[in-house]
Protein backbone atom coordinates (compact mmCIF):
# COMPACT_ATOMS: atom_id res chain seq x y z
CA UNK A 1 0.00 0.00 0.00
CA UNK A 2 1.34 3.63 -1.08
CA UNK A 3 2.19 6.05 2.05
CA UNK A 4 3.50 9.57 2.19
CA UNK A 5 7.08 8.11 2.23
CA UNK A 6 6.98 5.95 -0.45
CA UNK A 7 7.65 6.44 -4.20
CA UNK A 8 5.81 4.75 -6.56
CA UNK A 9 6.72 4.15 -10.36
CA UNK A 10 2.98 4.67 -11.00
CA UNK A 11 0.59 7.32 -11.91
CA UNK A 12 -3.26 7.19 -9.34
CA UNK A 13 -5.67 10.01 -10.37
CA UNK A 14 -8.31 11.46 -7.67
CA UNK A 15 -11.22 13.70 -9.04
CA UNK A 16 -11.87 15.93 -6.40
CA UNK A 17 -15.73 17.22 -7.20
CA UNK A 18 -16.03 21.17 -5.48
CA UNK A 19 -17.99 24.07 -5.40
CA UNK A 20 -18.74 26.50 -2.40
CA UNK A 21 -22.17 27.41 -3.54
CA UNK A 22 -24.57 24.47 -2.31
CA UNK A 23 -27.39 23.09 -4.10
CA UNK A 24 -25.83 22.75 -7.65
CA UNK A 25 -25.83 19.38 -8.53
CA UNK A 26 -22.21 18.45 -7.63
CA UNK A 27 -23.02 15.43 -6.42
CA UNK A 28 -25.05 13.92 -8.97
CA UNK A 29 -22.34 14.52 -11.23
CA UNK A 30 -19.86 13.18 -8.64
CA UNK A 31 -21.89 9.65 -8.65
CA UNK A 32 -21.39 9.85 -12.59
CA UNK A 33 -18.04 9.13 -12.54
CA UNK A 34 -18.54 6.82 -10.05
CA UNK A 35 -21.30 4.93 -11.83
CA UNK A 36 -18.34 4.89 -14.71
CA UNK A 37 -15.53 3.80 -13.24
CA UNK A 38 -17.34 1.05 -10.41
CA UNK A 39 -13.99 -0.19 -8.90
CA UNK A 40 -13.16 3.88 -8.24
CA UNK A 41 -12.28 4.55 -4.44
CA UNK A 42 -14.92 7.20 -3.07
CA UNK A 43 -13.86 10.21 -0.82
CA UNK A 44 -16.58 12.10 1.07
CA UNK A 45 -15.72 15.23 2.54
CA UNK A 46 -18.94 16.60 4.33
CA UNK A 47 -21.15 17.77 7.38
CA UNK A 48 -23.26 14.95 6.67
CA UNK A 49 -22.91 11.46 4.97
CA UNK A 50 -24.98 11.00 1.78
CA UNK A 51 -23.03 8.63 -0.40
CA UNK A 52 -25.01 5.31 1.64
CA UNK A 53 -25.71 3.48 -1.48
CA UNK A 54 -21.97 2.65 -2.32
CA UNK A 55 -21.37 0.84 0.96
CA UNK A 56 -18.00 0.46 2.18
CA UNK A 57 -16.43 2.27 -1.11
CA UNK A 58 -16.91 5.20 0.65
CA UNK A 59 -14.59 7.10 2.74
CA UNK A 60 -15.99 9.69 4.77
CA UNK A 61 -14.53 12.54 6.72
CA UNK A 62 -16.62 14.90 8.92
CA UNK A 63 -16.45 18.74 8.20
CA UNK A 64 -16.74 20.56 11.50
CA UNK A 65 -14.62 23.87 11.32
CA UNK A 66 -16.86 26.60 10.51
CA UNK A 67 -16.29 29.44 8.07
CA UNK A 68 -16.05 31.72 11.49
CA UNK A 69 -13.24 29.15 13.03
CA UNK A 70 -11.40 29.31 10.05
CA UNK A 71 -11.54 32.74 10.12
CA UNK A 72 -10.32 32.85 13.42
CA UNK A 73 -7.50 31.07 12.74
CA UNK A 74 -6.39 32.04 9.74
CA UNK A 75 -6.89 28.82 8.19
CA UNK A 76 -5.11 26.38 10.67
CA UNK A 77 -8.17 24.79 11.94
CA UNK A 78 -8.97 23.67 8.45
CA UNK A 79 -5.49 22.47 7.25
CA UNK A 80 -6.05 20.25 10.84
CA UNK A 81 -9.20 19.04 9.89
CA UNK A 82 -7.82 18.14 6.43
CA UNK A 83 -5.27 15.20 7.48
CA UNK A 84 -6.89 12.40 7.47
CA UNK A 85 -8.54 13.13 3.77
CA UNK A 86 -4.71 13.56 2.88
CA UNK A 87 -3.53 10.98 4.69
CA UNK A 88 -6.35 9.05 2.70
CA UNK A 89 -5.38 10.29 -0.87
CA UNK A 90 -1.22 9.22 0.21
CA UNK A 91 -2.89 5.62 0.49
CA UNK A 92 -4.79 5.37 -2.57
CA UNK A 93 -4.16 1.90 -4.92
CA UNK A 94 -6.30 3.12 -7.55
CA UNK A 95 -8.80 5.80 -8.90
CA UNK A 96 -10.86 8.11 -6.62
CA UNK A 97 -13.30 10.42 -6.91
CA UNK A 98 -14.18 12.83 -3.81
CA UNK A 99 -17.44 14.64 -3.01
CA UNK A 100 -16.60 17.97 -1.28
CA UNK A 101 -19.01 19.60 0.71
CA UNK A 102 -20.27 22.98 -0.03
CA UNK A 103 -18.39 25.75 1.84
CA UNK A 104 -15.55 23.22 2.12
CA UNK A 105 -13.76 23.49 -1.90
CA UNK A 106 -11.54 26.57 -1.01
CA UNK A 107 -10.63 25.56 1.87
CA UNK A 108 -9.61 21.84 0.75
CA UNK A 109 -7.70 23.27 -2.44
CA UNK A 110 -5.59 25.29 0.08
CA UNK A 111 -4.46 22.14 1.94
CA UNK A 112 -3.80 20.09 -1.15
CA UNK A 113 -1.80 22.76 -2.54
CA UNK A 114 0.53 22.51 0.36
CA UNK A 115 1.29 19.10 -0.12
CA UNK A 116 0.82 18.68 -4.13
CA UNK A 117 4.78 18.45 -4.70
CA UNK A 118 4.52 15.24 -2.44
CA UNK A 119 1.99 13.82 -4.20
CA UNK A 120 3.56 14.23 -7.49
CA UNK A 121 6.22 12.39 -6.23
CA UNK A 122 3.94 9.69 -4.96
CA UNK A 123 2.61 9.41 -8.59
CA UNK A 124 -0.84 11.10 -7.31
CA UNK A 125 -2.25 13.24 -10.23
CA UNK A 126 -5.91 15.33 -8.83
CA UNK A 127 -8.23 16.68 -11.11
CA UNK A 128 -10.73 19.59 -10.04
CA UNK A 129 -14.06 19.95 -11.21
CA UNK A 130 -15.95 23.41 -10.61
CA UNK A 131 -19.46 22.65 -11.27
CA UNK A 132 -21.70 25.38 -11.54
CA UNK A 133 -25.43 26.47 -12.40
CA UNK A 134 -26.56 29.86 -13.59
CA UNK A 135 -27.22 30.71 -10.81
CA UNK A 136 -25.16 34.33 -10.15
CA UNK A 137 -23.58 32.96 -6.76
CA UNK A 138 -22.41 29.69 -7.83
CA UNK A 139 -21.18 31.25 -10.63
CA UNK A 140 -19.06 33.84 -8.66
CA UNK A 141 -17.32 31.09 -6.95
CA UNK A 142 -15.88 29.53 -10.27
CA UNK A 143 -12.60 31.63 -11.46
CA UNK A 144 -11.75 31.82 -7.42
CA UNK A 145 -12.06 27.98 -7.22
CA UNK A 146 -10.19 27.55 -10.81
CA UNK A 147 -7.41 30.30 -9.51
CA UNK A 148 -6.19 27.86 -6.24
CA UNK A 149 -6.12 24.87 -7.98
CA UNK A 150 -4.81 25.93 -11.33
CA UNK A 151 -0.95 26.23 -9.88
CA UNK A 152 -0.70 22.90 -9.03
CA UNK A 153 -3.93 20.57 -10.45
CA UNK A 154 -2.87 17.92 -13.19
CA UNK A 155 -6.48 18.65 -15.00
CA UNK A 156 -9.24 21.36 -14.48
CA UNK A 157 -12.73 21.58 -16.15
CA UNK A 158 -15.93 23.17 -15.03
CA UNK A 159 -19.19 21.80 -15.36
CA UNK A 160 -22.16 23.13 -16.68
CA UNK A 161 -25.18 21.70 -14.85
CA UNK A 162 -28.50 22.57 -16.64
CA UNK A 163 -31.26 21.11 -14.42
CA UNK A 164 -32.79 24.58 -13.66
CA UNK A 165 -31.94 26.10 -16.57
CA UNK A 166 -28.69 27.16 -19.45
CA UNK A 167 -25.55 29.66 -18.38
CA UNK A 168 -25.55 32.28 -21.17
CA UNK A 169 -22.70 31.07 -23.12
CA UNK A 170 -20.04 34.40 -23.07
CA UNK A 171 -20.64 34.60 -18.50
CA UNK A 172 -19.93 30.80 -18.85
CA UNK A 173 -16.85 31.24 -21.01
CA UNK A 174 -15.60 34.15 -19.12
CA UNK A 175 -16.06 32.54 -15.94
CA UNK A 176 -14.01 29.01 -17.11
CA UNK A 177 -11.35 31.08 -19.25
CA UNK A 178 -9.26 28.62 -20.78
CA UNK A 179 -10.38 25.64 -18.99
CA UNK A 180 -12.18 22.65 -20.63
CA UNK A 181 -16.34 22.89 -20.15
CA UNK A 182 -18.98 20.04 -19.75
CA UNK A 183 -22.49 19.87 -19.33
CA UNK A 184 -25.47 18.17 -17.98
CA UNK A 185 -28.67 19.04 -20.47
CA UNK A 186 -31.78 19.67 -18.44
CA UNK A 187 -33.98 16.68 -18.14
CA UNK A 188 -38.14 16.27 -16.71
CA UNK A 189 -38.23 13.89 -14.11
CA UNK A 190 -41.36 12.67 -12.82
CA UNK A 191 -41.76 13.67 -9.01
CA UNK A 192 -41.25 9.81 -8.22
CA UNK A 193 -38.73 9.53 -10.02
CA UNK A 194 -36.82 12.59 -8.84
CA UNK A 195 -38.00 11.06 -5.32
CA UNK A 196 -36.33 7.39 -6.28
CA UNK A 197 -33.67 9.48 -7.42
CA UNK A 198 -33.40 11.23 -4.65
CA UNK A 199 -33.52 8.20 -2.22
CA UNK A 200 -31.18 5.94 -4.37
CA UNK A 201 -28.87 7.71 -6.12
CA UNK A 202 -27.89 6.89 -9.83
CA UNK A 203 -26.65 3.52 -8.53
CA UNK A 204 -30.49 2.27 -7.31
CA UNK A 205 -31.43 2.59 -10.74
CA UNK A 206 -30.27 -0.35 -12.65
CA UNK A 207 -31.44 -2.33 -9.76
CA UNK A 208 -35.40 -1.23 -10.24
CA UNK A 209 -37.90 -3.97 -10.08
CA UNK A 210 -40.39 -3.44 -12.63
CA UNK A 211 -42.66 -5.77 -11.24
CA UNK A 212 -42.72 -3.30 -8.61
CA UNK A 213 -43.05 -0.21 -9.88
CA UNK A 214 -46.14 -1.59 -11.69
CA UNK A 215 -48.05 -2.82 -8.59
CA UNK A 216 -46.85 0.65 -6.99
CA UNK A 217 -47.58 3.04 -9.86
CA UNK A 218 -49.23 1.05 -12.71
CA UNK A 219 -48.05 -0.31 -15.73
CA UNK A 220 -47.76 3.71 -17.87
CA UNK A 221 -46.15 5.31 -14.98
CA UNK A 222 -43.75 3.11 -13.88
CA UNK A 223 -42.32 2.22 -17.78
CA UNK A 224 -42.21 5.92 -17.56
CA UNK A 225 -40.23 6.21 -14.19
CA UNK A 226 -37.76 3.18 -15.28
CA UNK A 227 -37.34 5.01 -18.73
CA UNK A 228 -36.74 8.43 -17.50
CA UNK A 229 -34.43 7.31 -14.65
CA UNK A 230 -32.20 4.85 -16.96
CA UNK A 231 -32.24 7.96 -19.61
CA UNK A 232 -31.11 10.33 -16.15
CA UNK A 233 -28.26 8.02 -15.35
CA UNK A 234 -27.10 7.48 -18.85
CA UNK A 235 -27.24 11.50 -19.94
CA UNK A 236 -24.96 12.46 -16.02
CA UNK A 237 -22.29 9.50 -16.99
CA UNK A 238 -21.89 11.19 -20.40
CA UNK A 239 -21.55 14.48 -19.48
CA UNK A 240 -18.61 13.46 -17.05
CA UNK A 241 -17.23 10.55 -19.28
CA UNK A 242 -13.81 12.53 -20.27
CA UNK A 243 -13.56 13.03 -16.61
CA UNK A 244 -13.90 9.44 -16.29
CA UNK A 245 -11.75 8.40 -19.03
CA UNK A 246 -8.54 11.07 -17.32
CA UNK A 247 -9.71 8.96 -14.07
CA UNK A 248 -8.39 5.72 -15.61
CA UNK A 249 -5.73 6.97 -17.54
CA UNK A 250 -7.64 6.65 -21.22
Amino acid sequence: MTTLTTIVEFVLRLVLFIQEKGGVGKSILARGVIECIPDSRILEIDSSHRLLEYGDRVLYFPMRTSRREIERTGGRAARAEFDAVIDAIGSLTGSAVADVGANTGAAILTALADVAPMFSDLGIEIAVVVVTTAEPGALAEVPTLLSLAQPWAAKTWVVENRMRGAVEPKVLEKVAGRTPILSLDELALDDEAASILQGGGLASVPKLDIEKLKERYGVARAVRIRRDLTHFRLTAMKAVEPIAQWAVGE
